[in-house]
Parts: structure tokens; sequence; C-alpha cells
């Protein structure tokens, strides 16, 4: 009703990821949506290696070892993203039970090559430097990386939505 109460349509929608469900469907289709997540990918990290690491959700298989990574060390909440709704997701998607580890903190684990997929944070409280180390270190393993938001919008079905005002990552779009 907002939305549609105003006089010029907005140019972009942006949310938080874990509402992405609830304003796609309250956002008119010919509106771009995006993510908070999403934005702080393409700040700080690299959008298209993220959207590429979307693709591996589809390649997991059950018992697969998958690292959930955060920068900041948080109280954990009843229904935390990370421990809880994430692998939640992933279980769902992949049919059967998945290996989860975690990191919190500075550092990524030095076995990073036993993973076939890292989800990482929006990197709020890290700098570009140190995301785009990370993303160095998991592609060096041959690992592919995925952040929260991309991970978000995947599994509910609207990636395609949440990356479309980004140029750079159009081919990608297409694939997935």
């Amino acid at each position: 009703a907002a939305i549609q109460s105003l006089a010029v349509k907005p140019k972009l929608v942006i949310t938080d990821s874990q509402a992405f469900l609830k304003v796609d469907a309250d956002t008119p289709k010919d509106i771009p949506l995006t993510s908070f997540s999403i934005l702080f990918a393409r700040y700080k990290g690299d959008l298209k290696a993220l959207a590429e690491g979307a693709q591996a959700i589809e390649r997991l298989e059950p018992g697969d070892r998958v690292l959930i990574a955060e920068a900041c060390t948080h109280h954990r909440v009843e229904d935390d993203i990370g421990t809880v709704k994430i692998p939640r997701w992933l279980r769902q998607i992949v049919g059967g039970p998945l290996e989860f580890d975690y990191a919190s903190g500075l550092e990524l684990p030095k076995n990073i090559g036993d993973y076939k997929l890292v989800i990482h944070c929006g990197a709020c409280m890290i700098n570009r430097r140190e995301m785009l180390h990370r993303l160095m270190e998991a592609g060096g393993a041959g690992v592919p990386i995925v952040n929260y938001g991309v991970l978000i919008a995947y599994v509910h079905g609207i990636l395609k939505r949440a990356l479309a005002p980004f140029p750079e990552v159009r081919e990608i779009v297409e694939t997935v």
C-alpha cells in the first residue's frame, strides 16, 4: 500500500535478506529488489564470485561438509540465521543431512579445502580487504563461497530478481 501511494515509484527496494519472501510478494515486479547483504557482497567482496557460489548449492549431496563462517563473534539467538535457518534450508534442498562446521572471528579454518561450500555472513564487521582475502582463500582451495544474502535469495527462488540491479552478474543469473 505504501508503494502504491507514492507519486513516483522507487527505483530500487532494499530489504533485510530474512524478509525477502514478504518484501518480494509486496513489491511490484517492475521495481527492482535486493538486500543489504547483497549490497555488502558487492561493496566489500566480489558479487560475481558469491553469485557463482550459489550454483554450488545445486551440487550439494547428503553427507557433504559445509562451512558457515561469520566474521564477528555474536551471541546466538533462538532461530539464528547461521546455525538454524540456513542449515535447515540446505537440508531441505539437498534432501538429507549435511555436516556443518562453524567459524567465527578473524580466521577461516586451515582445512578449508575439505568443504564443498563456504557460506559467509554479510561481512558488516570486516573491511573489503579482509573479505577479499577470505574469497581468495576459498577460491585458492577450489571451494565455492556464497554470502548469506545471495544464499537466502537462492533458497527462496528469487535470486534472479535480487541480483537483477547488478549488470556484472547478469550472465550468472541466467544460469541459476
